[in-house]
């Protein structure tokens, strides 16, 4: 069985806006998130336009489908989960996707990330993103399925940090969309480990936190030296406070399910 995970952005309704004239009351409703939220709906008459240009031409109306074009072209897709930021535009493009894939008989589920149409919580959407994403990945593969992850979509330097855990829990199929060429491109993937030097201070890092929120600085370097200590400081893993590391959130993430493997 091959699943797919999918990034969702909104280039269907930039796309769409291209087409339109400036002063449409199309291009007022596709430029406004509120509005386009109060569409989302497959009935609405907007939904309707919008997802009648996509099925005439998918492969230019959506990146995301543009990127799976020789997987749906030649029937290698079982199921799709799509994520998407949890705006307005993020969940009508989710839902104008997953309608043309469960039209086209995919089995198709949408999921939503919170954090990201907050401003100022960056890293608590880049951890639900990570945690979500992880957590679907890791029991995909436990099951014995194929896994691929299409980081077209949104999310850009999140990307970036998916395609790492991705490679970390063994996912060997990752690819995009060319945003210049629209051409589709496999990411090599290197078999990404924990080297044996970091596996035993994260892991105690780890379970320090999940019991008491932090673990003492003095002790950890007691147990394993100011180089590592250093090191992971200044990889940005960690944070420090009144004699207190604490992992930053998307690192604890990360060891929830990377920890799992090496077990």
């Amino acid at each position: 069985m091959n699943v797919h995970l999918v990034t969702c952005g909104t280039s269907i309704i930039e796309n769409y806006i291209r087409r339109l004239d400036p002063s449409s009351e199309d291009r007022r409703i596709a430029e406004s998130d509120v509005e386009v939220m109060k569409r989302v709906m497959p009935a609405d008459p907007f939904f309707r336009r919008v997802y009648s240009l996509l099925r005439e031409d998918p492969y230019a109306m959506s990146a995301e489908i543009n990127a799976m074009r020789g997987f749906l072209e030649n029937k290698l897709i079982s199921k799709v989960y799509l994520y998407h930021t949890d705006t307005g535009k993020g969940l009508f493009c989710a839902k104008l996707i997953e309608k043309y894939l469960t039209d086209n008989l995919i089995e198709t589920e949408t999921i939503r990330v919170e954090g990201f149409g907050v401003e100022g919580f960056f890293e608590d959407g880049l951890v639900n993103l990570l945690d979500k994403v992880m957590d679907k990945a890791y029991r995909l593969l436990e099951a014995g399925f194929n896994v691929y992850l299409n980081a077209t979509g949104g999310f850009k330097p999140e990307n970036a940090i998916l395609t790492i855990a991705a490679s970390l829990l063994g996912i060997q199929n990752i690819y995009y969309i060319h945003e210049r060429f629209r051409s589709h491109v496999d990411i090599p993937v290197l078999p990404l480990t924990l080297s044996h030097e970091y596996l035993k201070p994260l892991k105690h890092l780890y379970e320090e936190c999940g019991r008491h929120g932090f673990a003492s600085q003095f002790q950890f370097i007691e147990n394993y030296g100011k180089n590592i200590f250093s090191s992971l400081r200044n990889r940005n893993l960690i944070t420090i406070e009144d004699g207190r590391i604490k992992l930053r959130k998307w690192t604890y993430i990360m060891l929830k399910y990377i920890l799992k493997q090496s077990t």
